[in-house]
């Protein structure tokens, strides 16, 4: 929207986007093609992250220090244990970093967007602690999917390389232990611990915790990341790369950059780039500070979090049950207190931004997409006699247009939300629901029959006519045709008895409403 209203964007790219794009200087003479301004590479700012961190660690006499490139890192902290935060590093992460040192040394002008391999990192990017010089969160798996819907063929534009000037080997962050391989060309002998994966970091800062509190000896720095494979792996990347050619790449690129960067004078190694930070930034301006967000136990019962879960698109017991750490938190449910508190939004759950790609957009329901998929498994799954029974409802509003027309699009959009309620109140965790398109929903109920998907009918029925969404005690209808499945059918000819069936149920109502003739 900003770039067709021509407001200038830069972009900022994460490292790991070289082993996430084939053809990313192509991408980049795409993207400079649709508008956008200059393009720099992340990997500078990781380069200035750890010439602070190491600068910090000096100056404040910091025995030990937890890495915080890793937004979900510092969820967790903030979220879960801020009895940590006086270890996290007092220091920005390679992106803000970046977005400081553009803004203050090469004063750019205009919005920041982050081409990113994070989903978390729209966390990171929305704290006041970092000062909202980044607009917006991109992420790998986003991108790639607005390509392929716009059938962009990158081999038709120029290569385009970044702007700005060459980092050093700050790439490397991108894989787990980069930051230690970061500080190893200025300090070899430095105690610096290295874990990532949610199996392994979590438990860990417990026992870092633990150990601190009983005095006993931590490391000076611990290199942490909350993925698997670290960030060429990230959340918003669906890589299947293998590590070895990550590696490979990464390793390539490292050379190069230590040939032009490092020297060595009577065995100590001179870094350019960090002597030109020394030469013209001062650490303190890249600092860092953070918030205690802990929640404490039993704020909200379970009713309570209900429109949260609805919101979250988590309809089902398993789906409030995923629990991967990602957002920070222990649990699905933490997540959804401090959502419901307003302290944090749906988009730090990894699954609801996975999802999103099959999701409707205003429901929490399926897309178009979603439930073609849906409706092809469940017809699979009948016909190979994995359930007894297949009953799809297809429903829509009754004179929607009259509900926009009389009250407004945003009250139309209300009374579609009143409908995704009413359908996920009333299906049970193995059935699946979405909007077809417009104000028409479908249903697909597998081992139910007849009667049943009849019943389940009326219940969203009396759930949407007994709503009060509309103003001035007003009411709006749905009509709802149900049709089952047999074993010649497939989901085309289901899906046509059931909007044939609700093509007759509207019939019926209209032929009701209509006075009987004088």
């Amino acid at each position: 929207m900003d770039l067709a209203m021509g407001d200038p964007i830069h972009l900022v790219v994460a490292p790991s986007a070289k082993v996430n794009f084939s053809n990313l200087n192509r991408l980049f003479g795409w993207l400079k093609s649709m508008g956008v301004g200059n393009i720099y590479d992340v990997s500078f700012g990781a380069d200035i992250s750890t010439w602070a961190y190491l600068k910090a660690k000096e100056e404040l006499s910091l025995s030990s220090v937890i890495a915080q490139s890793c937004p979900t890192i510092v969820n967790y902290c903030e979220h879960y244990m801020p009895e940590l935060l006086p270890s996290l590093a007092p220091v920005q992460s390679p992106l803000i970093c970046l977005a400081i040192y553009l803004r203050m040394k090469e004063k750019l002008k205009g919005k920041i967007a982050f081409l990113s391999p994070c989903i978390a990192k729209t966390d990171e990017i929305n704290d006041p602690n970092t000062h909202r010089l980044v607009s917006y969160n991109i992420t790998f798996d986003k991108l790639k999917h607005k390509l392929k819907e716009m059938n962009i063929d990158l081999d038709q534009y120029p290569e385009v390389d970044f702007d700005g000037m060459k980092p050093g080997i700050g790439h490397v962050y991108s894989r787990p232990g980069g930051l230690t391989e970061t500080v190893r060309v200025t300090d070899k002998d430095m105690w610096i611990r290295q874990i990532d994966s949610v199996f392994h970091v979590y438990p860990y800062l417990n026992e870092y915790y633990n150990r601190q509190s009983n005095q006993l000896p931590v490391p000076e720095l611990i290199d942490i990341l909350n993925c698997s494979g670290g960030c060429n792996y990230g959340t918003g990347t669906n890589q299947r790369i293998s590590m070895d050619e990550v590696d490979y790449k990464t390793n390539i690129r490292k050379q190069e950059r230590l040939s032009e960067q490092v020297t060595v004078q009577n065995k100590d190694s001179i870094y350019k780039i960090a002597q030109y930070f020394d030469s013209y930034l001062d650490w303190h301006d890249f600092r860092r500070e953070y918030t205690d967000k802990k929640i404490e136990n039993g704020m909200f019962s379970d009713d309570d979090l209900d429109d949260v879960f609805y919101k979250l698109r988590k309809n089902t017991v398993e789906s409030r049950s995923y629990n991967c750490h990602a957002c920070g938190y222990r649990s699905c449910k933490r997540l959804a207190q401090a959502v419901k508190l307003g302290i944090n939004i749906p988009e730090s759950c990894i699954e609801y931004e996975r999802s999103g790609l099959l999701h409707d957009t205003l429901t929490p329901l399926l897309n178009h997409a979603g439930l073609e998929a849906a409706l092809e498994q469940a017809m699979w799954m009948y016909h190979t006699n994995q359930s007894s029974d297949l009953a799809v409802l297809m429903l829509d509003v009754d004179d929607f247009k009259q509900v926009n027309d009389s009250f407004g699009h945003d009250v139309g959009d209300e009374a579609l939300k009143v409908v995704g309620m009413a359908i996920s109140k009333n299906i049970g965790r193995t059935d699946s629901a979405g909007r077809w398109g417009g104000d028409e929903f479908m249903v697909i109920l597998p081992n139910k029959g007849l009667k049943a998907a009849q019943e389940t009918a009326e219940a969203i029925k009396e759930y949407v006519k007994t709503s009060d969404v509309l103003p001035k005690g007003e009411h709006f209808t749905v009509s709802v045709g149900v049709a089952t499945a047999k074993h010649v059918d497939n989901p085309f000819t289901l899906f046509q008895q059931a909007d044939s069936a609700l093509y007759e149920a509207k019939k019926h109502k209209v032929s009701k409403s209509r006075p009987p003739k004088a």
